[in-house]
C-alpha cells in the first residue's frame, strides 16, 4: 500500500511540475500560430515579438501596426502572461480559469500608441488598455474574452476631445485557428477634433469564418456589421461652420463559400436614412454578388498585391507587376466569373433611384494557349448590361441643386455680386432644362410617364446605348 501511495504521489507531482513545461512548449507554439494569423490579413504587421518560457508561466510581448495600404493608422502594443496547464493553478487561484484542464491561460494587456503625429495623437494616449483572457484547450482552440473599458477625456489644446464607451465580446477558434466566430459590441463613441466632429452609436459586429484553401489561409463564412448612427460635423475651411452628414440604421452583411477551388460571395450594405447637403435620402442600399472565382488564381492575385503594396511605382516595376499579373488572369477567368450588382436602390421624397449591373467573363476557350496569352481576347470575353431608372422629379431636383451651387460659385470667383435667391433659382432651373434636354437629345437617358432612364450593354466590343449602337469614334471626337 505504502508503494502504490508513493507512485500515486510521484503522479500528482509530475502532474502539478513536470507537465506544464511540456504544456508551455505546446502553448508557446500555439501562441506563435495566433499571432502568425493575425499578421496575415495585409493590414497588420508585427515590428516586435519577444517570449520568454517559463516553468508555470511565461511571459510575451508583441507590437503591432494597422495600416490602410502603406499608411500607418495606430499601434498596438501586447503584453501577455501565460499560464501553463493543463491545471494552471495560478490562474484558478486568481479567479482566470475554472478547474476544466486547459493548455493554457493567456492573461493579455493591449495598449494603444499613436503613429505619428495627428490631431487625434493626445486623445490615443488617453485610451486605457484593452484586456483579454484566452482559454486555450487541449485541442488547441480556444476562446477569447475582450473587455475594453470606457473613456472620456478633457478638452486638448485645440479642444480635442474622446468619449468612448467601451467595447466588450468574444473570439471563438478551432485547432490551429481553421475556424474563428467572433462577436463585439460597443454602445458607441464621441470624437471632437479641431475641425471636425464625429459621433458613432450601437456598433456591433459578429462574423463566422473558416480558412480553406493551400495552408488553410483562405477566409470564407459570413459577417454582419451594423451601426445606428453615424453623425459627423466638418467645419468649412475659414468659417466657424459646420456642414452636417449622418446616416443611421448601417448594416453590412457578407457571406462567402468555396466548393470546387470556386469561391462564390455575396454582400449587401443598405441605411435607413441619410441626410447630407440638406437633403435627405433612404433607405437605401445596395446588393452584390461574386461568382466563379478561382480560388488559387484569387490567392496568387491577392499575393502579388501584397509584394507590390510598397513598391515606389517606377515604370520597370508597373511593367513587371503587370507582366506577372496577365500570367494569373487566364486561371482566374476560366471558370467565366461573373459579378452582378442586383440591387441598388435609393428612396427619396423627390422619389427613387434603381438600377442593376451585370458583368461577366466567358472563360471557355482558356485552354486555348494562344488565345489565353492574347490581352485583347478579353474584349471579346467580356460581356456587361446596365440599367438605371431615376424619378424624374429627383434627378431635376438633384441637377438643380447642383445648378444653384455652380452658379453661386461662379458670381463669388468672379468677385460679383451674388444675385437673390428667387434670381439664382430661375437660372438654374432653365439650366437644369437645358442639361437634361441635352442628354436625351444624346441618346443617353430615355423618358417614360415617371422615369428618366438608362439602358447599355457590352458584347463583342460593341457598346449598346438605350437599343442603339454607340460610334465610339463620335465621342472620342477628331
Amino acid at each position: 500500500m505504502r508503494r502504490v501511495m508513493l507512485v500515486i504521489a510521484l503522479v500528482v507531482v509530475l502532474a502539478l511540475f513536470g507537465l506544464p513545461y511540456w504544456f508551455g512548449i505546446q502553448t508557446e507554439k500555439a501562441y506563435n500560430d495566433i499571432v502568425s494569423k493575425y499578421s496575415e490579413t495585409g493590414g497588420i504587421s508585427i515590428v516586435d515579438k519577444s517570449y520568454e518560457r517559463g516553468w508555470l508561466n511565461s511571459k510575451a510581448k508583441t507590437a503591432f501596426i494597422i495600416k490602410n495600404g502603406d499608411a500607418e493608422l495606430i499601434k498596438l502594443e501586447e503584453s501577455d502572461t501565460i499560464y501553463h496547464g493543463p491545471f494552471p493553478v495560478q490562474a484558478v487561484l486568481s479567479g482566470r480559469a475554472g478547474l476544466t484542464p486547459v493548455m493554457a491561460v493567456i492573461d493579455s494587456k493591449v495598449v494603444p500608441v499613436p503613429v505619428g503625429e495627428s490631431e487625434y495623437s493626445e486623445i490615443i494616449k488617453k485610451i486605457p488598455p484593452a484586456s483579454l483572457l484566452t482559454r486555450l484547450s487541449l485541442d488547441g482552440g480556444g476562446i477569447t474574452d475582450i473587455t475594453m473599458p470606457g473613456v472620456e477625456t478633457g478638452a486638448g489644446g485645440d479642444g480635442e476631445k474622446l468619449k468612448w464607451e467601451g467595447l466588450t465580446g468574444d473570439v471563438r477558434f478551432g485547432p490551429e485557428f481553421k475556424d474563428v466566430d467572433t462577436g463585439l459590441k460597443s454602445p458607441g463613441l464621441h470624437i471632437t477634433g479641431k475641425e471636425s466632429d464625429v459621433t458613432i452609436t450601437g456598433i456591433e459586429a459578429d462574423s463566422r469564418i473558416k480558412y480553406v484553401g493551400p495552408e488553410n489561409k483562405y477566409p470564407v463564412g459570413d459577417i454582419k456589421f451594423t451601426v445606428g448612427d453615424v453623425v459627423v460635423k466638418s467645419k468649412e475651411e475659414n468659417s466657424g461652420e459646420y456642414d452636417n452628414f449622418s446616416v443611421t440604421g448601417i448594416g453590412l452583411t457578407g457571406t462567402s463559400a468555396e466548393s470546387g477551388g470556386l469561391i462564390d460571395s455575396t454582400h449587401s450594405l443598405g441605411f435607413k436614412e441619410l441626410r447630407a447637403g440638406g437633403s435627405t435620402y433612404g433607405p437605401g442600399g445596395y446588393e452584390l454578388a461574386i461568382r466563379n472565382i478561382d480560388m488559387a488564381s484569387w490567392i496568387q492575385i491577392q499575393e502579388l498585391l501584397k509584394k507590390n503594396q510598397n513598391a515606389s511605382q517606377s515604370e520597370e516595376e508597373r511593367a513587371v507587376f503587370m507582366t506577372e499579373l496577365m500570367k494569373i488572369v487566364p486561371g482566374l477567368i476560366k471558370k467565366s466569373p461573373e459579378i452582378e450588382l442586383t440591387k441598388l436602390s435609393i428612396k427619396t421624397n423627390e422619389g427613387s433611384l434603381d438600377g442593376r449591373l451585370k458583368i461577366s467573363v466567358d472563360g471557355s476557350n482558356m485552354d486555348n494557349p494562344e488565345l489565353a496569352s492574347n490581352p485583347l481576347f478579353l474584349v471579346t470575353a467580356i460581356k456587361a448590361d446596365a440599367k438605371l431608372a431615376v424619378t424624374k422629379r429627383l434627378l431635376e431636383t438633384v441637377i438643380n441643386d447642383y445648378k444653384r451651387e455652380e452658379i453661386t460659385e461662379d458670381f463669388r470667383k468672379a468677385d460679383d455680386e451674388i444675385p437673390p435667391d428667387e434670381e439664382i433659382a430661375g437660372m438654374a432651373k432653365e439650366e437644369t432644362g437645358d442639361e437634361i434636354k441635352g442628354l436625351m437629345d444624346q441618346g443617353i437617358i430615355t423618358e417614360t410617364d415617371d422615369n428618366y432612364e438608362l439602358s447599355a450593354s457590352y458584347e463583342m466590343g460593341q457598346i449598346t446605348l438605350n437599343g442603339q449602337p454607340l460610334d465610339m469614334q463620335s465621342l472620342i471626337g477628331d
